[in-house]
């Protein structure tokens, strides 16, 4: 018959704790599905991310090499510019020359002509008393060969000057075209140096829209992030309360347990001489918890090492608060560096070291949430790696969500 009634409150109890298992279990549930959803979510934002980053990086490629032909064709537009003045320069005084080589023509052709004109008007008496008047033969030779050489100078140096005026009227001609090949070079490097402007500024406004594009796929990846952290958040809280109501469970077993025993002895006649005696069920509840130290670092060395991280990212699964962490990650990277080891998970971090009552927390000890760890500064304040939407902070209210435990590992 005891037997009997001791399986039977052992079943309600069992009962009573499976209800609450399954709306657990399913609350749970829901927030890992949640959870799992949300990682895929990420992976597929972050390889996005990637991709994007990839293209923004082959385009800014692109753009670095317009941008050094672009810079070629400008060095070679000026160097062309400054050859075309030159040129045009060599034309102008090329111009001049020939207008020289002309009228000098012109005038030698003039004087020819008045000599030409005066000696048919005068005919050969000219030329005949002047070598009558000659003393001697000699001299009347001499006056031959003078009126010979002055018809040959005349000659000639109407032949100088027609050469003159070709040669510089055919190097005028080169001249012009060489100018017109440098003007039509110069237009073609200007119609170059404009399309690689065209060019660049498009690549530029794709990389403009890659850039929007790479923004909103880094805020949804930050959602994503934030979510998984909720989360998490969601199922360290329900695992806790699993274990609470297990150990809740076992207690009310154990209790039904010990009432049955007792009521069995009651019914015997058993319990004579014991009219005073009560159970002791014993609790820690009312525990004024201050452990001493075990080491020699100093708590305030700590919070100051751990200051030096406020303002940088909180990235999930982040183990480096220098380039981004997460909250177990920034707690066990900052104890580490004083050569204290402890695991680098949120859960597992609420059994390190001895247990402190919040009343008497110091600064240096570990302030363990449902899903999140912290690190106390003293007078009610913490430093930690709050989320992806705040980075590592401090000074925020150490009792602004409910706390689990207090961890001395100092």
């Amino acid at each position: 018959m005891k037997s009997k009634r001791l399986a039977a409150a052992l079943l309600v109890v069992v009962l009573c704790f499976s209800q609450f298992t399954v709306a657990f279990a399913n609350k749970k549930t829901d927030a890992q599905n949640k959870k799992k959803e949300a990682e895929e979510n990420l992976d597929k934002k972050n390889e996005e991310i990637d991709k994007i980053q990839k293209e923004q990086q082959s385009i800014q490629n692109e753009i670095d090499q317009l941008d050094s032909q672009l810079v070629q064709v400008m060095i070679d537009l000026s160097t062309l510019e400054e050859e075309l003045a030159t040129k045009q320069d060599e034309l102008a005084q090329t111009q001049e020359e020939l207008a020289q080589a002309q009228a000098d023509e012109a005038n030698q052709y003039e004087a020819m002509k008045k000599r030409i004109q005066f000696m048919y008007e005068n005919g050969d008496s000219t030329m005949i008393t002047s070598f009558l008047e000659a003393d001697n033969i000699s001299d009347m030779l001499n006056r031959v060969e003078y009126f010979n050489e002055m018809y040959s100078y005349d000659r000639q140096l109407l032949v100088t000057y027609q050469q003159t005026k070709e040669q510089v009227a055919a190097l005028k001609q080169q001249q012009e075209t060489e100018v017109a090949q440098l003007q039509q070079t110069q237009a073609d490097y200007q119609t170059a140096a404009t399309n690689y402007q065209n060019t660049i500024a498009k690549k530029q406004n794709s990389m403009d829209g890659f850039g929007e594009k790479l923004k909103q796929a880094q805020a949804l990846a930050a959602q994503y992030q934030d979510t998984i952290s909720e989360q998490n958040t969601v199922i360290a809280k329900e695992e806790e309360r699993e274990a609470q109501e297990r150990e809740q469970a076992a207690r009310a077993a154990a209790q039904a347990a010990a009432n049955q025993n007792n009521n069995s002895h009651s019914g015997t006649g058993s319990s004579s001489g014991n009219s005073g005696g009560n159970s002791n069920t014993g609790s820690s509840g009312g525990q004024n918890l201050n452990p001493a130290h075990t080491t020699s670092v100093s708590g305030s060395a700590v919070v100051q090492y751990a200051l030096n991280f406020v303002g940088n990212p909180y990235v999930w699964g982040g183990k480096d608060p220098n380039t981004g962490a997460d909250c177990s990650g920034f707690t066990s990277y900052v104890y580490g560096h004083f050569g204290i080891s402890i695991p680098s998970y949120s859960y597992a971090q609420r059994s390190v070291g001895q247990e402190v009552s919040y009343e008497n927390a110091q600064p240096g000890d570990l302030i363990c949430y449902a899903g999140h760890v912290a690190i106390y500064m003293g007078n009610g304040q913490i430093v930690h790696a709050k989320g992806t939407a705040y980075g590592i902070v401090a000074y925020d209210n150490a009792t602004y969500r409910p706390i689990i435990t207090v961890r001395r590992v100092l």
